[in-house]
């Protein structure tokens, strides 16, 4: 793995963890009795977005023809199935804002379930190919 593929993988990685950060600080505001906040609210598009790139990139840079032990194996899979998901997330995030009013809570469900999703294979990816892996 270059340094690409490295620094790809932990930006796509830290930006949606911010991402996911700036959408609560909107839902603590509101639970405190605040207004909702179009900053924070585009903050949270902006960084999912590019994490969705980053996320992509990181993919593709990675990809080899080698053979890998089977645990790294598993991790290529874990971490191709993050960026799908990923992708999913971006795309039901996308479709909130003009979404009919009865189905945006489908939508955010589904949103906020593939986001799980992401962390849960991203973790296993980082566990089995990341720096702590046990080169």
């Amino acid at each position: 793995m270059n340094a690409f593929d490295s620094i790809t993988g932990w930006v796509a990685a830290a930006l949606f963890g911010v991402a996911i950060g700036s959408s609560l600080v909107n839902r603590s505001r509101l639970k405190a009795g605040l207004s909702f906040s179009m900053g924070w609210f585009r903050a949270h598009n902006w960084l999912g977005v590019i994490a969705t790139v980053a996320g992509v990139a990181h993919c593709l840079a990675s990809i080899t023809r080698s053979t890998l032990p089977v645990g790294e194996e598993i991790g290529i899979w874990a971490g191709a199935a993050a960026v799908g998901l990923l992708v999913l997330t971006a795309f039901a995030g996308s479709g909130l804002s003009g979404a009919k009013r009865d189905a945006r809570a489908r939508i955010r469900r589904n949103h906020v379930a593939t986001m799980f999703a992401v962390l849960a294979v991203g973790i296993v990816h980082t566990a089995l190919n990341g720096p702590l892996a046990g080169r």
